[in-house]
């Protein structure tokens, strides 16, 4: 009943305005005898009453359709444009009928008042009033069609927003992201798992919280430098040294050292002060060296030339200094560096994971469990950060629409449905590593775990990861996806430690990881921003995330 009533807006669109042409452009000796009203000509009320209709039919249709922007908008104009080539129509066909401009004022009127009857149906009564509208017995289902896409955007926004520093571990980037879901959570009326839904843990993180600058000059300095800019051009490696020394000379690596040991001890032992120049293709062979010869590259200042800027965290702190920078944005020619940084190895950081519940009514002590990362990677100096409006606002997005629903008191499950909103993904999954080894629902008595991450996008439909171990699941999940329609295509891939399900899989709880395809490339980089992001896919995943916990048990 649902897809019928999703469906149905658009012929009934398409008939309703084959209808209205063919009465008003048919020829006719004399337009026919119509009543007589006191207040309101029953001619301004005809036409007013079938734009209505034909309004309610285009507005529930174009509503249908998240990536149309304005829809109510365009719907309007396209009702008035009808109205008014039908109007030439019939004065430049002269086929008995009167062209009067003044029934455009009606037809507005109508397409006004039949628009605005569509938006309240569509986002709360479409599939009861279809259901109503063709008397055709169905099952009711306490549930909305769609999530909230407008609030969706909102949160993506405010999470990737400068005031949360990009949700890490400087200028206390991931607090305060915290303190913003829990009031969402409160908000939405959830029970918290945990005092203050908190789980507090702590962990070792490389920071760069000052200044980070990085220019390059030629060896005489007469043709001056070239500063680079943090973010766009290049960024520290996660666990970099600091540096204060203003200028350092620059050597390539001679790859030579790869085929001959004797080459590569003579060489390494040349390098001294100077900073090694290599590229990431390099950087992966280090490890085929000898341990003397890596030791003393290691202790070595490394620019590293890389294809992408690629930002990630760590837990310790290299002996020197060491920068990645997009190939195509280093200066050849130069042979001095001009360098600044400012990095604090922060032991014990304390920091959290957020859990809630909507208690089951019937199995309370069952449960299915929707997670999802709220960290991201922070700040890189004093100006860059990194938004992660993808990677993974749009997650965290996704899970506060399926805590809104679940939360409502017509939709309370018969089980349990956990909410667990992670810290320190980026950090190696420490949030999860640390719950499940300190679990605040036993292990054993969760049925599923559904992880959301990177759910911005949904072009190219959505891969499941585990969805080769976990057969069963998967055919039920494509079942769902292909009865909707709600993803262009779900393809199934084998375990992975890519996101926050892999320690729950670890120990034998059923996972799945469900992320979307297509649109922005934008990863760990500083152009993951909201406006990046077509939410494709996020209707369809809401659908598709809730009708499979549905259909484990949560109605």
């Amino acid at each position: 009943m649902k897809t019928l009533a999703r469906r149905l807006p658009g012929p009934l669109t398409l008939l309703w305005a084959a209808a209205m042409s063919v009465l008003t452009l048919t020829p006719a000796k004399e337009m026919p005898r119509t009543p007589t009203w006191e207040l309101l000509s029953f001619d301004t009320a005809a036409h007013a009453g079938v734009f209505a209709v034909l309004a309610g039919l285009a507005g529930l249709w174009a509503l249908q359709h998240p990536r149309l922007r304005h829809p109510a908008r365009w719907v309007l104009l396209g009702c008035i444009a009808f109205g008014a080539l039908i109007e030439v129509l019939q004065y430049v066909m002269a086929v008995g009928r009167h062209a009067e401009w003044s029934d455009l004022l009606s037809d507005g009127i109508g397409a006004v008042i039949g628009l605005g009857v569509a938006i309240m149906l569509g986002r709360h009564l479409l599939p009861a009033a279809f259901g109503l509208a063709l008397l055709l017995p169905h099952r009711t289902y306490a549930q909305v069609a769609e999530p909230d896409l407008a609030r969706a955007r909102r949160t993506i926004a405010e999470l990737a927003s400068p005031r949360l520093h990009g949700r890490g571990y400087v200028q206390q980037g991931e607090h305060l992201a915290a303190t913003y879901l829990r009031q969402r959570l409160r908000r939405l009326g959830l029970q918290p798992l945990a005092p203050d839904f908190t789980q507090p843990f702590t962990l070792n993180v490389n920071t760069f919280p000052g200044k980070m600058q990085l220019a390059v000059d030629d060896a005489t300095g007469i043709h001056g430098s070239e500063e680079l800019v943090p973010g766009r051009d290049f960024i520290a490696s996660p666990n970099s040294a600091g540096t204060t020394r203003l200028h350092t000379g620059v050597t390539k690596l001679d790859t030579l050292i790869f085929a001959s040991p004797d080459t590569a001890i003579a060489w390494s032992r040349r390098l001294r002060q100077q900073a090694l120049l290599l590229t990431s293709r390099d950087q992966s062979q280090l490890a085929r060296l000898a341990l003397p010869v890596r030791q003393r590259l290691d202790s070595a200042a490394q620019i590293v030339l890389v294809p992408k800027l690629t930002a990630s965290l760590s837990g310790s702190q290299a002996p020197a200094p060491r920068f990645e920078v997009v190939a195509n944005r280093w200066p050849s020619g130069k042979q001095l560096l001009r360098w600044q940084l400012d990095a604090q190895l922060i032991r014990n950081y304390p920091t959290q994971n957020l859990a809630a519940i909507v208690r089951g009514s019937a199995r309370p002590d069952s449960f299915l469990v929707v997670s999802a990362h709220y960290d991201h990677l922070g700040m890189m100096g004093r100006k860059t950060y990194f938004p992660g409006a993808n990677d993974n606002a749009s997650g965290v997005a996704l899970l506060l629409e399926l805590a809104a629903h679940y939360a409502r008191p017509e939709n309370r499950p018969p089980c349990s449905v956990v909410f667990l909103l992670f810290g320190a993904e980026e950090a190696g999954l420490l949030g999860s590593r640390y719950f499940v080894q300190h679990p605040l629902v036993p292990l054993a008595r969760i049925k599923f775990l559904l992880n959301l991450d990177l759910l911005g996008t949904g072009e190219e439909g959505a891969t499941v990861v585990n969805g080769r171990v976990h057969t069963a699941a998967f055919t039920h999940l494509m079942a769902l996806n292909e009865a909707q329609h709600y993803l262009p295509r779900l393809t199934a891939r084998g375990p992975a430690a890519n996101s926050d399900h892999f320690p729950f899989s670890e120990a034998g709880v059923p996972a799945f990881f469900l992320y979307t395809r297509g649109g922005s490339t934008a990863y760990h980089d500083i152009n993951d921003q909201p406006t990046a992001l077509s939410l494709a896919g996020f209707a369809g995943a809401f659908g598709l995330a809730r009708d499979f916990l549905n259909s484990l048990g949560a109605r």
